[in-house]
């Protein structure tokens, strides 16, 4: 008789612990995800501040971004055009990444919608510059919100 006590409580103490180390396995991995979005998040506000520093201490790309948006691309050399398409892709490069970790479900949906409302805004001066719209998810979505 008792045996079957002692049995019966170590059943019961082992379904505890069980049942606790789930707990504990939920949280750590709500701690994990919590944890990739904070990063997602620091890393996008990184990349932002980063590219405002590069432009900031570019020699030439300030005056040849202000040449194109006043006086039109056309109005570039060869070379101030490479550097501003090669600058802009960069920029959408990273909207874009920003944009995959939305999917993943790492930026919330207010942070995609400011990303994909600023490509919007960039669209037709992108164009300008020779980007044509894809088939990826991006620029998907870039294409709904302009309404094409």
């Amino acid at each position: 008789m008792n045996s079957k006590k002692i049995r019966d409580w170590l059943a019961l103490v082992a379904n505890f612990g069980a049942v606790i180390g789930l707990f504990l396995l939920v949280h750590e991995f709500r701690e994990s995800q919590n944890m990739a979005k904070t990063d997602a998040s620091v890393r996008r506000l990184n990349q932002i501040q980063e590219a405002f520093v590069e432009m900031a201490v570019s020699e030439t790309l300030p005056e040849i971004r202000v040449k194109a948006t006043t006086q039109g691309v056309q109005s570039l050399n060869d070379v101030e055009l490479y550097r501003l398409q090669t600058w802009e892709e960069s920029v959408r490069r990273r909207m874009r990444s920003q944009y995959i970790e939305f999917l993943g479900g790492y930026l919330d949906e207010g942070t995609a919608e400011q990303i994909i409302r600023s490509a919007v805004e960039q669209l037709s001066y992108w164009e300008e510059l020779g980007y044509q719209l894809g088939d990826n998810g991006f620029d998907q979505a870039i294409r709904v919100e302009a309404g094409r």
